[in-house]
């Protein structure tokens, strides 16, 4: 799974790219302290972080693709959408579930799933103006960008375990 994440990742990251619109540089939030905290978790709270972010993601671009307002090319972003749910979340989803069970989330979850609900809410307020989607857009590829670290570091970790 791992092995083809960074690649599906980068594809998405293309696509994103692709969505028309000029890439803004955006002074949104990022959850800066879930990243660097889950940068040094166990493996098994990596790919949970990874599953959880990416969910949030496809929730975030599936209200987006519905909404009449975005301008996105609409065959990039269903391109976009499919890899991260039937391919990404979906292995995730997997490769989470042989991890024994636990009673709630790592508080980089927490945060993330926080973050989320934030940038659904500037959105909204800003009535999904060009500018708040391109400034969205460009969070979302900082996500992809810090995610690809984490699995790159995760793959590592689990080849050396392997040896």
């Amino acid at each position: 799974m791992i092995s083809q994440y960074r690649l599906k990742n980068g594809f998405c990251l293309s696509l994103l790219k692709k969505m028309d619109g000029e890439i803004i540089t955006s002074h949104r939030p990022f959850p800066y302290k879930a990243y660097n905290e889950i940068d040094k978790a166990n493996t098994e709270d990596q790919i949970r972080f990874l599953a959880e972010t990416t969910e949030q993601i496809v929730s975030l671009f599936d209200i987006l693709s519905d909404l009449d307002e975005v301008k996105w090319d609409s065959r990039t972003l269903d391109n976009f959408l499919n890899i991260l749910k039937y391919r990404q979340l979906k292995e995730l989803e997997e490769c989470t579930a042989e991890y024994a069970a636990r009673a709630g989330h790592s508080s980089s979850e927490r945060k993330v799933r926080r973050h989320f609900k934030k940038l659904k809410k500037i959105l909204k307020k800003a009535n999904y103006s060009e500018h708040s989607l391109e400034q969205i857009r460009n969070v979302v590829m900082h996500h992809l960008m810090r995610m690809d670290i984490i699995a790159a570091n995760v793959r590592q970790k689990l080849e050396k375990n392997k040896n």
